[in-house]
């Protein structure tokens, strides 16, 4: 695969299980009345974590495989099969189960849980960050998932930047519509990375 198409499916699968735009609704309910430049804030704060969040994960999740002694071989195979199953979750229109309601606390902590974290970047955003950073190797495997990262940062400060314009236009078949792509490109995506995982365990002998 090259460098582009990596850099294409890592963005295109971290943005599909993160789904700001499912959020949008939530972020508005917690930052309430809110003026524009308190929402603008609000919108920062949550692309910020979400960054440190995944961009963490991506860093730091090889090494922790090699902690817990887990090939990246059966990692890629397991991490694509969580990817699929939520995929075809959304394929039937609802969002997946690691998606929650805003819980308790003051609208600064609702901003990063369970805003920021479990909604965005929550187990399945994480596990295919981790999954990703660990599929393409060399120099750039590692650069390009974090560059993807980016590109999902970006698009949750615009999505809540723009959420109330966004909900109005968009609408409830809309948001249904964009929920079953995004999940046909997750289970595309799940599926090859649990292709690719299984025959590099058997082929490699699990490196």
């Amino acid at each position: 695969m090259s460098p582009a198409e990596h850099f294409l499916q890592s963005t295109l699968a971290i943005l599909a299980i993160a789904n700001p735009l499912s959020a949008a609704p939530i972020f508005l309910s917690v930052i309430g009345g809110e003026d524009a430049p308190a929402r603008e804030s609000a919108a920062r704060r949550a692309a910020l974590a979400v960054l440190v969040i995944l961009a963490g994960s991506a860093v730091l999740g090889r090494y922790l495989l090699m902690l817990f002694g887990i090939s990246f071989a059966a990692f890629r195979a397991g991490g694509g099969l969580v990817i699929t199953l939520m995929g075809l979750e959304m394929l039937q229109g609802t969002p997946t189960r690691v998606q929650h309601e805003a819980g308790d606390g003051g609208p600064d902590d609702r901003i990063l849980v369970p805003v920021a974290m479990p909604l965005i970047a929550g187990p399945g955003a994480i596990t295919t960050t981790m999954a990703l950073a660990v599929r393409q190797p060399g120099p750039l495997g590692l650069p390009l998932v974090l560059a993807a990262v980016c590109v999902t940062a970006l698009a949750v400060w615009l999505t809540f930047s723009l959420s109330g314009r966004l909900e109005a236009r968009i609408g409830s078949r809309g948001q249904a519509i964009f929920l079953r792509f995004m999940g046909l490109i997750l289970v595309a995506v799940g599926a090859q990375l649990v292709l690719t995982g299984v025959r590099d365990f058997f082929g490699s002998g699990a490196s």
